[in-house]
């Protein structure tokens, strides 16, 4: 293994937690107010000045990354009674988890102070939105969900001093007659991993070949154009990045957001891939296609959904994948 490969792997193993989703506080311990530069997308890396992180890019921001607690969310609709295929008005509001003010400052991360993901029990509607918050710290958007049935808002955030927030709250719509558990999704695995929509083919590849839960896989999509079968080398950023990922899981219980890393994939057909940190120089061969590869932290064994989207034409194409995860290396029991 080369020395760059062996630090960049080293630095992955130091980002364990790049989901920013599955952090956990004891109870009763004190929350952590150390101050630190820490990337917005992989919070487990921190320095001790302001920075660029290495493995996407992002500038550092100073904040308490260690202060893992949870932000409260106070969710209501407008009409109550949400209506299939009828417009209603959503309401956040976010409480500090130790004052329980309400919160008024939040970091910007891929030019948005917050990202909303929308997504249907049977994982087939997902929607990424952005609510604008007024003067009194409640944020608010117009949508409408397709059908009768469960839904989960995801809402991804950062506050201002505090650590990045994935916060989820149900939304079930009016006269749903169904049943939880047999409503849920029932995911069966893509047996290939190429999809197209609106004249851009992905075709997906992971490392390690089989995903294992609670450790780290490499997600690298090679595009194409679909009429002429070319490599894409034209997408245009959305939302500050060339790509943006939201994996969840069959049951709605793990999900992972996810950006392009700063890597370039050195790989023939007699060995495995070798990722390597892009220097600044060569960040224009990552840039815009072909090749745009994640690194994800896979939380939990089971099958997931991945809804990738990438900005090309001005448009905004989403596709969706579904894999298994199989059981990886038990946690260690501590007495």
């Amino acid at each position: 293994m080369s020395d760059r490969a062996h630090t960049l792997r080293r630095r992955r193993l130091l980002c364990a937690l790049a989901a920013g989703a599955w952090a956990v506080t004891a109870l009763g311990d004190p929350p952590d107010e150390t101050l630190a530069w820490v990337c917005p997308m992989h919070p487990a890396y921190t320095a001790l000045s302001a920075g660029a992180c290495p493995i996407c890019g992002m500038t550092l921001i100073q904040t308490r990354p260690y202060d893992t607690r949870d932000y409260r969310l106070q969710f209501r609709t407008e009409p109550a009674a949400v209506q299939p295929g009828e417009r209603v008005k959503l309401y956040f509001t976010f409480l500090h988890p130790g004052t329980g003010a309400v919160v008024k400052e939040f970091e910007e991360v891929h030019t948005k102070l917050f990202h909303l993901f929308v997504i249907s029990q049977d994982l087939e509607h997902f929607e990424h939105i952005h609510p604008r918050m007024d003067d009194a710290g409640t944020w608010t958007i117009e949508t409408s969900v397709p059908k009768a049935g469960y839904y989960q808002v995801l809402c991804d955030f950062m506050p201002r001093g505090g650590s990045g927030q994935l916060l989820a709250a149900p939304l079930i719509t009016a006269n749903y007659a169904g049943d939880l558990a047999t409503d849920s999704a029932h995911l069966v695995p893509d047996t290939v991993l190429r999809k197209s929509a609106e004249g851009l083919t992905a075709s997906l590849v992971f490392y390690p070949a089989a995903p294992l839960s609670g450790q780290y896989v490499h997600l690298t999509f090679d595009l194409t154009d679909g009429a002429t079968g070319k490599p894409v080398t034209d997408l245009q950023t959305y939302l500050g990045q060339f790509s943006h990922m939201l994996l969840m899981s069959e049951d709605m219980a793990a999900y992972v957001h996810s950006h392009p890393i700063n890597l370039i994939v050195e790989q023939d057909e007699a060995a495995a891939p070798e990722y390597i940190i892009a220097p600044d120089a060569d960040l224009a061969a990552i840039r815009g296609g072909p090749r745009v590869t994640f690194d994800a932290l896979l939380p939990k064994a089971g099958r997931f959904r991945a809804w990738v989207q990438f900005q090309r034409d001005n448009r905004v194409i989403t596709l969706p994948f579904t894999f298994a995860v199989a059981q990886g290396m038990a946690a260690p029991v501590l007495a």
